[in-house]
């Protein structure tokens, strides 16, 4: 075993879960900031969870984007970039599992009521959870493709 090897790439590892970990807590305390300012109100909570999900789909595209712009995942890829190909394919199929399955699960809050809102609101913190999942997913291919080159 290559101890030199192993060494740096447990200080990279340490270095890429520092940085996750203070861009995670920026992103919540923002997140944080604006259900406090919405004083309950469910129009303004739905609107600031959908807000933190797309800050978070946006860092999902861009880790799928460099995955899919690297010359390595080319033969996997089976296309051009990101709109194209595997990684074109994956993001479609999984956004639509996700939408399809957070509708599902609104729905369950509140089938035979007219609480609308609550369905709603189940659903989109249900998309956030699913979302910020693909995110943490990302980060395990990354660094799983980081830790062997």
């Amino acid at each position: 075993m290559n101890w030199k090897r192993l060494s740096l790439s447990l200080v990279l590892v340490s270095i890429f879960a520092i940085q996750v970990n203070a861009q995670n807590l920026s992103q919540t305390s923002a997140y944080d900031s604006c259900i406090d300012q919405s004083e309950g109100n469910s129009i303004k909570i739905k609107a600031c969870i959908t807000q933190e999900t797309q800050r978070i789909m946006n860092m999902v595209e861009q880790k799928y984007e460099q995955l899919a712009s690297n010359k390595d995942f080319d033969a996997w890829n089976q296309g051009t970039f990101m709109y194209s190909g595997n990684f074109k394919n994956l993001l479609d199929e999984w956004l639509a599992y996700r939408d399809r399955y957070c509708s599902l699960y609104g729905y369950s809050s509140s089938p035979n009521t007219n609480e609308g809102i609550v369905e709603q609101l189940s659903a989109v913190e249900c998309v956030l959870e699913l979302t910020k999942r693909q995110n943490k997913d990302m980060d395990v291919i990354l660094k799983n493709y980081n830790s062997e080159n």
